[in-house]
């Protein structure tokens, strides 16, 4: 579970109801079809020049999540580093005329000239603490659900669990890898072996009941958490099922995801799917050259097993697709392109 915030452009001063009202439908929005909000890019830009690396990809995650969706971005931040990422998201905010909505504490921030400030970090402190007193009542036997509901109590645990990992993995108190498992001597081969896929250990069917239940979450650090690890899954069948709902998403990411996962499992019948969703996330339907980048490595994964003729053919439909390469006004774009370019061999 991480710390949320939501960031989306207002022309007007809102009140707290009207802002989660808002929020709600930001929720349902299509994250591809016409692009982005331009609005959005001064605050991706200057989020970037204060947390260097945030945009970029590697095999060391972002310092946190930060997504940009068609009329809104998400930020999704550990509990540990919530209060200084929340004055920097507020601060920006507030100076490029975007809102900020905080569901743990229901406060709103508005943009100059609607605010004469940004919104304070006051209050971001006592649910961190709160965690970490709902962990104690769990190691020490404890109900943290009122009446002793079971299913209450497992879901506090594991929202308690992914929170308190977060903070550990901040504080370097252990080693956490970028799917937000706990690299124990156990799993430290594997991990080092392929970084990206579950070790063999944590492939349980408790744990995928829970991260197919998660998908389901109205967090969207839950469901990117329990994506991240159903993509990291050995083929499974049931898995396979849970990511193929998932690439129908309007989410640009999960559906990416979903489609990473689904070229682990491997299955070639997949591949029309897929194709499909790049074709979604392309120019050529309004989306983006960082849209297409996740569906297409996967469609050329899928494609691999059936031999260069098959491969050529991904990446001639995805040139097409992708069209003309735009003018770029934000520096950090422009990576998306190059990342395009060596995919397809057109460096």
């Amino acid at each position: 579970m991480t710390f949320d915030l939501i960031v989306w452009p207002v022309d007007r001063a809102l009140t707290l109801e009207e802002a989660a009202a808002e929020v709600d439908r930001l929720g349902g929005s299509r994250s591809f079809g016409l692009g982005h909000d331009k609005r959005l890019d001064a605050f991706v830009a200057a989020m970037e020049q204060r947390h260097p690396g945030l945009r970029g990809r590697g095999t060391v995650p972002p310092p946190f999540e930060l997504y940009v969706h068609r009329r809104h971005i998400f930020v999704g931040v550990p509990w540990s580093e919530a209060e200084t990422v929340a004055r920097d998201v507020a601060e920006v905010a507030w100076s490029t005329g975007l809102a900020v909505y905080d569901p743990q504490r229901e406060a709103l921030g508005l943009p100059a000239p609607f605010a004469d400030a940004p919104m304070t970090t006051d209050g971001v402190e006592p649910p961190v603490e709160a965690a970490d007193e709902a962990l104690g009542a769990i190691q020490g036997g404890g109900s943290v659900a009122s009446g002793g509901d079971k299913s209450a109590v497992q879901r506090a645990r594991a929202k308690v669990n992914r929170a308190v990992s977060g903070q550990l993995a901040a504080a370097s108190a252990h080693e956490m890898s970028p799917l937000g498992y706990e690299i124990t001597p156990e799993v430290e081969a594997e991990f080092h072996a392929d970084p990206l896929r579950m070790p063999s250990s944590l492939q349980t069917p408790e744990r995928k009941r829970q991260l197919i239940a998660d998908l389901a979450s109205p967090s969207p650090g839950a469901r990117h958490t329990a994506l991240g690890q159903l993509a990291g899954w050995d083929p499974d069948p049931v898995v396979a099922t849970a990511l193929r709902t998932v690439l129908a998403s309007d989410d640009v990411f999960e559906a990416g995801q979903a489609a990473g996962g689904l070229a682990r499992q491997g299955d070639i019948t997949d591949l029309p799917a897929v194709l499909d969703l790049v074709y979604r996330m392309s120019p050529a339907d309004g989306g983006s050259a960082e849209a297409m980048l996740l569906p297409l490595r996967a469609a050329l994964e899928l494609a691999a097993p059936a031999g260069p003729m098959a491969v050529d053919g991904v990446k001639a439909r995805a040139r097409t697709w992708r069209g003309a390469r735009r003018v770029r006004l934000q520096s950090w774009e422009h990576e998306f392109d190059r990342d395009l370019d060596e995919l397809l061999g057109d460096e």
